[in-house]
């Protein structure tokens, strides 16, 4: 049988939905927000046995390659051997024998050569089972959507539901196949929520929880359909949660490895409504994506780097793996004339953002072209397995803004924010993790100089008043654009929820409109009309002379302190005091408008505030100016009151993590990654279109890396060493630092301090 990938399963959801009318847009509610009562009280992570925590070589392969992958070093298998039977074993149903012996063959074969197994089972009832149970499937619409007849090759035509009988159904064959073959865990290239679902089961749970009848559509203006998304990710939840204590209930050290689409891959981010809530990856021993650089990915940009580490973000920063996809193009899909030099680029890429090493060897060259992957990994295990970022700077990745607040544009509304946050914070080489909605909390929060809201629009109340706390404790806060505007639920508050922290109130949108003769004649016979729409946003930028947001490179860039900035912005009112105004900006197209504030820069409490109604953090991601990234990171420093403790002096294409971990002896170490991300190749083509695929590697020279007095005092020796390799750095002590300079960069590798 053909098997049917993620993307396919999740267009057939889609499509089926928009069959039925689902996803027509309504006007904007305007009802008040009432957020839904947990179906799952208690949440609670799943805790990882703890052979996971010693997975960094996993393989995707057929059967027969488990001798292959086994020289080279791999630890986990996954394969698809088997689909879901009916009926069960234990009412006289099971594997033919022909099915049985394969999995048989695959476990021992795997656990012979000292391998886990992770069995693909993809999660689709057989035709008999849904002409059997016809209410297992699932129901887009009401009655009158007429279901397709089950077929053997169209697992279109087979979609059930696991919020029901189909959900217990799969727990148990999957039990049933542990007890019987020794299967160390389960994958499900599946296994998600549909945007809606009106089967029996779903209709009388949700009945039961909110005392009404389900929404008729999958429609996100509808405040009821958004209460109901988030009911349903939790129901979805709950099944996973059952699923892992039925599983460990068999054997304590079982697994589900399975594939993620809600955890940062580009094209996973603009799925709306989504297939599975974020915090569900807490409830995965190890989540894995499909990531991809193609450009359809924007392959070439920050997006795929901040992807990886968003899913390790996602996971708590414990267990995860990227797959690197080995396409050289996705549109038209192709993995032709792939360089294995990008491979590798990749795959130890992935390593510095906190996530394992997963190759399929169904890729060109097979096992030969992913040994030297593996091997590389190999040596890197004692400073890459365990590792937890140093806290420093917190970016918010908010999912209750994604896709309740900007589900009509995602690709503008959010993605923009976050990607050019994430960007400067790499370019400037600062300590940086990322946060998830449940992180902000109290305790969250604590281990944080500065924590960042990137146009973090749908914030709770609960939210508010931990980070209202941690302001007036002493901690700083970065925030843009329309941050704190909504509740959870995304519906606009009246006022920004921390309208007190920022000193301003909410006044409204900007707008322009730009005359096309302003432009010189012979630029502007070029020009189309897309040109002037995407003109929107555009206008003059001042900065304060006095302002902590200005250094040395800003003066160097704008002398004037005037410069051009497109880009998204809204209109605040007056701070009452006018000095905490630190830059001003005027729109193209608004004669006889004020400037606006621009930047609000001002203590709260003990801490410090740096606000932005003019989104600089969006401009770096879709048209920035060099001075606007060092704007940025000008006023996270400002924010967090003390400047981090290592600073790194590198080109900017060189990305610089900082990790901390116990060392098998105990004792704490720090390590930072470094990985050397230049495109000798780069924007020599189409930039719409253009891809890393690298075959050669430019050495980055002159890394230094200064080590404050008080972050000196806890090491335990002034050297430090490169690491693979176990290469000696002296330090030199200059003006009360630490300076390690470092020998060239090839692609990665680790400075280790103790």
């Amino acid at each position: 049988m053909t098997m049917e990938t993620r993307r396919q399963f999740l267009s057939t959801l889609g499509a089926s939905c928009l069959a039925s009318g689902l996803l027509d847009s309504v006007p904007m509610i305007a009802e008040e927000s009432q957020t839904a009562r947990s179906a799952t009280e208690g949440f609670q992570p799943i805790e990882p046995p703890e052979w996971v925590g010693q997975i960094s070589r996993m393989s995707y392969l057929t059967p027969d390659a488990v001798p292959d992958v086994a020289k080279i070093g791999v630890q986990v298998v996954h394969g698809n051997a088997v689909w879901p039977y009916f009926p069960l074993r234990k009412d006289g149903g099971g594997l033919s024998e022909s099915d049985r012996l394969l999995l048989k063959r695959f476990t021992d074969t795997a656990h012979q050569h000292g391998m886990k197994l992770v069995l693909g089972l993809p999660p689709f009832p057989s035709v008999d089972a849904m002409l059997a149970h016809p209410e297992w499937r699932i129901q887009p619409g009401g009655n009158e959507f007429t279901q397709p007849t089950p077929l053997e090759d169209n697992l279109g035509t087979r979609l059930a539901c696991n919020n029901g009988p189909w959900g217990e159904y799969l727990i148990e064959v999957c039990a049933e196949l542990m007890e019987d073959f020794g299967l160390d865990g389960y994958s499900f290239d599946g296994n998600y929520h549909p945007p809606i679902c009106h089967c029996v089961a779903c209709r009388e749970a949700w009945r039961s929880f909110a005392g009404e009848e389900l929404p008729e559509s999958a429609n996100l203006e509808e405040l009821s359909y958004r209460r109901y998304l988030v009911w349903r990710g939790e129901r979805l939840e709950n099944h996973y949660s059952r699923m892992q204590k039925r599983l460990k209930g068999i054997r304590p050290d079982a697994v589900i490895m399975t594939w993620t689409v809600n955890a940062g891959r580009y094209g996973h981010f603009l799925h709306s409504p989504r297939a599975m809530p974020t915090r569900m990856n807490l409830l995965i021993d190890l989540p894995m994506q499909e990531w991809w650089l193609d450009e359809t990915n924007f392959g070439g940009s920050i997006a795929p780097w901040f992807g990886a580490e968003y899913l390790a973000a996602v996971t708590g920063y414990r267990y995860c793996g990227c797959e690197p996809y080995l396409m050289s193009r996705g549109n038209p899909y192709s993995p032709d004339s792939f360089p294995a030099q990008e491979r590798m680029i990749r795959s130890l890429g992935v390593l510095a953002h906190g996530s394992t090493t997963a190759h399929s060897v169904g890729w060109t060259w097979g096992v030969a072209g992913a040994e030297p992957v593996f091997s590389e990994t190999k040596i890197r295990e004692p400073w890459i397995l365990n590792a937890k970022p140093i806290p420093w700077a917190g970016i918010l990745v908010s999912e209750q803004t994604r896709q309740f607040f900007a589900w009509k544009d995602i690709a503008e509304r959010f993605l923009p924010h976050v990607f050019g946050m994430y960007r400067t914070a790499m370019e400037e080489h600062l300590p940086v993790s990322l946060l998830n909605d449940w992180d902000i909390t109290d305790d969250g929060l604590r281990p944080y100089r500065v924590v960042v809201l990137p146009n973090s629009a749908a914030l709770s109340e609960s939210q508010l008043s931990a980070l209202r706390r941690f302001v007036a404790a002493g901690g700083g806060l970065v925030a843009t654009a329309e941050a704190s505007l909504c509740d959870e639920l995304g519906v606009a508050r009246n006022d920004f929820g921390l309208s007190e922290e920022f000193g301003v109130s909410y006044a409204g949108k900007s707008s322009s409109a730009v005359n096309p003769s302003e432009l010189d004649e012979n630029f502007a016979r070029s020009l189309n009309d897309e040109y002037w729409r995407n003109r929107v946003g555009a206008g003059v930028l001042t900065l304060m002379p006095d302002s902590p947001l200005i250094n040395q490179p800003v003066r160097e860039l704008i002398p004037s302190l005037n410069a051009r900035f497109k880009g998204p912005s809204i209109r605040v009112t007056e701070p009452e005091v006018s000095s905490d105004i630190h830059a001003r900006f005027r729109i193209d197209g608004e004669p006889g408008i004020p400037d606006q504030p621009a930047a609000i820069l001002r203590h709260s409490g003990q801490g410090r505030v740096a606000y932005f109604p003019l989104a600089v953090d969006a401009a770096m991601w879709s048209y920035s100016y060099p001075f606007l990234r060092e704007m940025l990171a000008n006023g996270i420093r400002w924010a967090a009151g003390e400047p981090p403790q290592i600073k790194i002096r590198a080109p900017r294409c060189v990305q610089v993590t900082f990790k901390t971990r116990l060392n098998s002896d105990g004792v704490s170490e720090t390590i930072l990654h470094f990985f050397n991300n230049v495109n000798s190749t780069a924007h020599a083509g189409l930039p719409a279109n253009d891809v890393p695929l690298r075959d050669e590697t430019i050495a980055i020279h002159g890394i230094e890396v200064h080590v404050s007095t008080q972050y000196k005092a806890l090491l335990t020796s002034s050297k430090a060493r490169i690491q693979p390799g176990d290469r000696a750095v002296e330090s030199v002590l200059e003006d009360g630092e630490l300076i390690y300079r470092l020998p060239p960069l090839e692609i990665h590798f680790m400075l280790v301090l103790e």
